[in-house]
């Protein structure tokens, strides 16, 4: 996954004519943090997903790994005979995010006439929407700038066009260079 740094460098080189013929235009989710470490004695549900309770992690830990880093949302070729954008921890979702405590098919987005909605999957640590547990098969209004919780994980959701305004305040940051000591 590359990280909004990494995409923004490719912006000041590329423009945004070639960077998205790379990359897709769509929607995105950025990752924010780890909500917090399960403990040795996390249960784990019958498909292996890890137990995790969000509601008892109130402040994310920065991990490197996650942070920065970008999840386009879009449909993989196998699957466009459904139009719903799956997001799970296999490779048979649509988005992967290859973490224990999301579920095999955690999240759904589907495209409706009046915006994108995110539909939570039956999964075992639940999908939260700015700080909101969503119920199970009840489909949510989601808007760019919005905070999702999918297991342990904080995730910031952006639509391509925010999306392209974000990586152009960053591509014209200055970049510092430090000489090693």
């Amino acid at each position: 996954m590359p990280t909004v740094a990494d995409l923004a460098a490719e912006l000041r080189r590329k423009g945004p004519e070639q960077l998205f013929a790379e990359y897709p235009a769509s929607s995105v989710f950025i990752g924010l943090g780890i909500l917090g470490i399960p403990s040795d004695r996390s249960e784990r549900s019958r498909r292996g997903t890890v137990r995790f309770n969000v509601a008892e992690h109130k402040e994310y830990l920065e991990a490197v790994s996650l942070l920065g880093r970008v999840w386009f949302l879009v449909k993989k070729r196998e699957n466009r005979h459904n139009p719903r954008i799956v997001i799970g921890r296999t490779s048979d979702a649509d988005v992967v995010i290859p973490e224990l405590s999301i579920s095999v098919n955690h999240c759904a987005l589907d495209a409706t006439p009046f915006g994108l909605q995110i539909l939570d999957l039956n999964s075992t640590n639940g999908t939260f929407v700015n700080g909101e547990r969503l119920t199970k098969n009840v489909p949510a209004s989601l808007h760019s700038g919005m905070k999702l919780a999918l297991g342990r994980f904080e995730f910031e959701y952006l639509r391509h066009q925010d999306f392209l305004e974000r990586l152009k305040q960053v591509a014209l940051k200055p970049t510092h260079f430090r000489h090693p000591k």
